[in-house]
């Protein structure tokens, strides 16, 4: 092989992959800074999203905001089990990457370095790929409970289990989880497969009843897009009756949900 035609190979394979790195990566303005989707992959193809955020002149946070260990627990892996807890823990040190709950984090040094962006989102692609270990729990409601569990111990929040609340016309209604960071806020998992239009239908009464003995009363209902077929009319009864009607593993907007109601 010729050097001109190692060199023009070469050069329409840089200049493939440069167009592919472009072309892939987005940089988009969010409330709190910057998000950015990387050409790295999860293990299902998605892309990964990483966000700058909290700049200080001293440097600014690269955070994956909690969303690489809770694509780990929908996909039914046990994040908690001593063997993947260690694996975690290694390729955080490999990647200078920190964690904090679910959270996974870098401070980042101004001006940034894009080889810092690109090592921290190749140690959240590793860490997602820990999936293939296969130390699982049910890809059941088990997954649920256990991601919302994981957001009140994130907040230090001890939530009541089964709680019963009193309505002006049922006397006892009892939903999934009940927290008092200031506001009293109720969780109420779907757990029901397939349409769930009855059922939203009969939650949203009792919300609305619910309310009417406790206006202060925050509502919430989670529900899993595989498991729940979510339609037009179960979506408009969950946004109009619930302060919030999201898939479980949304974890930013349940933390939301919770800081309103402890301000």
């Amino acid at each position: 092989m010729s050097a001109a035609n190692t060199a023009l190979q070469t050069d329409t394979i840089r200049t493939a992959l440069q167009s592919f790195w472009s072309e892939a990566l987005q940089v988009e303005p969010i409330k709190d800074g910057f998000a950015i989707a990387m050409p790295i992959s999860l293990p299902d193809g998605w892309q990964m999203v990483v966000d700058l955020t909290d700049q200080t002149p001293a440097g600014v946070k690269l955070t994956d905001r909690g969303r690489t260990l809770s694509w780990l627990a929908t996909q039914g892996q046990n994040i908690d089990t001593t063997n993947l807890t260690e694996e975690i823990a290694t390729i955080c040190r490999q990647s200078q990457i920190q964690q904090d709950g679910w959270e996974l984090f870098r401070w980042l040094p101004l001006p940034l370095q894009g080889v810092d962006i690109h090592v921290f989102t190749e140690g959240l692609s590793n860490i997602a790929h820990l999936y293939y270990l296969r130390e699982v729990t049910p890809r059941s409601q088990e997954v649920a409970d256990i991601t919302l569990r994981r957001v009140f111990a994130d907040r230090k929040l001890e939530a009541q289990i089964n709680a019963s609340l009193v309505g002006k016309t049922e006397q006892k209604v009892s939903v999934d989880y009940l927290v008092r960071p200031g506001k009293l806020v109720a969780f109420q998992l779907l757990r029901r497969k397939g349409r769930v239009t009855a059922f939203m239908e009969q939650w949203g009464y009792r919300w609305n009843d619910l309310r009417k003995m406790n206006p202060n009363l925050m509502p919430a209902m989670l529900f899993d897009p595989a498991v729940q077929d979510i339609d037009s009319e179960s979506q408009a009864i969950g946004q109009d009756v619930c302060e919030l009607f999201c898939p479980y593993n949304e974890t930013d907007r349940i933390h939301a949900l919770l800081a309103r109601a402890s301000a």
